[in-house]
């Protein structure tokens, strides 16, 4: 591109030029020739009425005159320079060499000529110095023309080599060069690094989305998996006859019970498809259920459905009845925290030792704890983080364990419908 660029540049001053030269050239030519035969025509009736007034020829003539009288035939009486043996038409005539102005007189012709060599000395020389001139012109239009091209051409080559290292690695965090002179090329490069920043935005928010199916599918299959067993274990002992009396309608209400947790489960994800934002005082309150409550502002609303919300809270909750002795003191509460929706899940049990605390949140693991997959912790941080929230865990041996989380908090409904 910019070996084009400076060839055009320096073919078009060049051309410029040459049209210039040339026209100079013609326009000093006509003048000079212009100029000249009005001198000769002044000169030759000069030098004619002498010669009619005296009968002879002026004996003194400029630089590079001449003079010849033809007789009516035609033929060369008397000559002085190199003239033409034959009289030319008459008036003014041009030659290669020569300008020649022919008048009639008594008994013949006269002839005076002037060579042009008065003409083309001066346009010779100007010829000279303009082609002198169109050189220099031309070099120096081409290093101009080269450091405009490389001035143009090296942000667009850095541009591309930046462009083709995000092609390669697929790294959208790639800085673009930031110094590019020219405004078009500055305008570019701000373009593609917005279109930049858009792509990363969306392939983090389908990364997000992909991270948040994901532990949905995990969650609703550890949310069933229990509940199912149990329906499907006691209707096997009910349907074996293994079970008589008082243990069948206990076996049967322990079902009953796990149905309609399934139902619930499944009536919640239902109604909860397509909501954004969720009150997270009501959903504290479902989850703590007989736990210590710790109530907050009551419009505190997050940006994550419902069911979501109640899914972490449930998990928390769970982890901590799961591994905990059964007379453990559970906490739950919310509050508002610089513009974030803060839940938290404490329990005065066992704690984590610090090897724990470190892989609490790691998939599948369990530590030296019984019970469980090892995916609640695991999901929390998923779901939550997928919202563009924050989980924190705070443990230590004997000392419980607390589970703080900050999602982002949303603007109540109300104030959507006031604006």
């Amino acid at each position: 591109m910019s070996r084009r660029l400076l060839l055009a540049m320096v073919a078009l001053v060049g051309a410029s030029l040459l049209l210039a030269d040339l026209g100079a050239v013609y326009f000093l030519r006509s003048v000079l020739i212009h100029n000249l035969r009005a001198q000769l025509m002044v000169s030759t009736r000069a030098t004619v009425g002498f010669y009619l007034h005296t009968g002879a020829v002026p004996a003194r003539l400029p630089l590079g005159e001449s003079i010849a009288i033809y007789t009516e035939n035609g033929r060369r009486a008397y000559a002085v320079g190199t003239v033409p043996q034959k009289p030319p038409p008459l008036g003014v005539s041009q030659e290669t060499r020569s300008l020649r102005y022919t008048v009639p007189v008594p008994g013949g012709y006269f002839l005076e000529q002037v060579n042009l060599a008065s003409v083309t000395r001066p346009v010779h020389a100007l010829e000279g110095v303009l082609a002198l001139v169109t050189v220099a012109a031309v070099l120096l239009a081409g290093l101009m023309a080269l450091a405009i091209a490389r001035g143009l051409t090296a942000p667009l080559s850095a541009l591309s080599a930046q462009a083709a290292r995000i092609s390669e690695t697929g790294d959208l965090e790639i800085s673009l060069p930031q110094d590019h002179g020219v405004l078009e090329i500055r305008d570019l490069a701000e373009s593609l690094r917005r279109m930049l920043t858009r792509l990363g935005q969306t392939f983090s928010a389908l990364e997000a989305s992909e991270q948040r199916e994901r532990a949905l599918r995990e969650m609703t299959l550890h949310d069933l998996r229990t509940p199912l067993s149990t329906v499907l274990g006691t209707l096997e002992l009910l349907a074996g006859g293994r079970l008589q009396g008082d243990e069948a309608l206990e076996a049967a209400a322990l079902a009953q019970r796990e149905a309609a947790r399934l139902a619930a489960r499944i009536r919640d994800l239902d109604a909860n498809e397509g909501e954004s934002r969720a009150n997270l005082g009501q959903a504290v309150r479902r989850a703590a259920r007989d736990h210590v409550l710790q109530a907050g502002p009551e419009e505190t609303w997050v940006e994550a459905p419902t069911a979501e919300i109640g899914q972490v809270l449930d998990l928390l909750v769970d982890n901590a009845v799961r591994h905990n002795p059964a007379e453990t003191r559970i906490e739950l509460g919310w509050r508002r925290d610089a513009g974030t929706a803060v839940a938290w899940v404490k329990d005065d049990g066992v704690g984590m030792t610090q090897e724990m605390a470190l892989h609490a949140f790691d998939r599948f693991y369990r530590g030296d704890r019984l019970g469980g997959l090892g995916l609640g912790l695991a999901l929390v941080r998923v779901l939550v983080e997928s919202r563009g929230g924050t989980v924190e865990l705070t443990t230590a041996p004997g000392q419980g364990t607390t589970v703080t989380v900050h999602w982002p908090q949303a603007v109540p409904p109300q104030a959507d419908s006031a604006s």
